[in-house]
């Protein structure tokens, strides 16, 4: 049983699935936690002040942002206890993304296929921080990674509606946007790993902010 997950949602990702030119699938939703839910993972989301700073350069693009706990399949192999202080609710969320029910209600939302939960990670963006047109090493050649996912999705824990820097997908000149995320309360944004999926997002203008969870599957089974 879906515990955290608003299943209505993904029934709504299924029916206004999108497709790129280049063929790569991507959806957004709202709405993708039960409200009270949603409520206590925002009170609980860890502090941000102790997420450490990542600024260079990867995947085609330049990144600024910061990185809190982390979850990856390719080096924790399915044990979380690393994330032990994190509140008991926010480890149940780990532990459902990671389930057979839900990865088959993502597999079916999305038509992207993946069996296990590649990575679950903690992110943040706030004044001057930015990450330009990239793809993920997971599309890249010859990416040295352990574990490659085939979908990646980014949860967002804004308190208010609306926000600014969304996530952007761009067409393969790196410019064009095909979609932008119009809202980073409680909502769902996934493309597919792809060699032309360029993604990133704009710089974030000062008194803004953008918390997150960086999530992806893939179909590399492993624990």
């Amino acid at each position: 049983m879906i515990k955290y997950y608003n299943t209505e949602a993904f029934a709504k990702l299924k029916r206004e699935r999108m497709t790129a030119g280049r063929g790569f699938k991507y959806g957004f939703v709202t709405g993708i936690f039960k409200e009270d839910v949603y409520k206590e993972l925002i009170r609980t989301f860890p502090d941000v002040s102790k997420f450490e700073l990542v600024d260079k350069e990867s995947g085609g693009g330049h990144k600024r942002f910061y990185v809190g706990p982390n979850y990856y399949s390719g080096k924790h192999w399915g044990s979380t206890r690393h994330l032990a202080d994190l509140p008991e609710i926010w480890k149940g969320v780990i532990k459902e993304s990671g389930s057979k029910e839900l990865l088959d209600m993502v597999e079916d939302a999305t038509g992207v296929v993946c069996n296990s939960l590649c990575n679950f990670g903690f992110t943040y963006g706030n004044d001057g921080c930015i990450q330009g047109p990239h793809i993920d090493g997971a599309a890249r050649p010859n990416d040295p990674s352990p574990v490659h996912a085939t979908i990646a999705c980014l949860l967002y824990f804004n308190e208010k509606s609306g926000g600014v820097a969304g996530t952007e997908v761009y067409d393969i000149d790196r410019k064009t946007v095909l979609f932008a995320v119009p809202d980073l309360r409680n909502s769902f944004f996934y493309f597919e790993q792809h060699p032309d999926s360029w993604h990133g997002f704009p710089t974030v203008p000062k008194g803004a902010d953008r918390r997150l969870v960086s999530l992806s599957f893939s179909q590399e089974k492993k624990p």
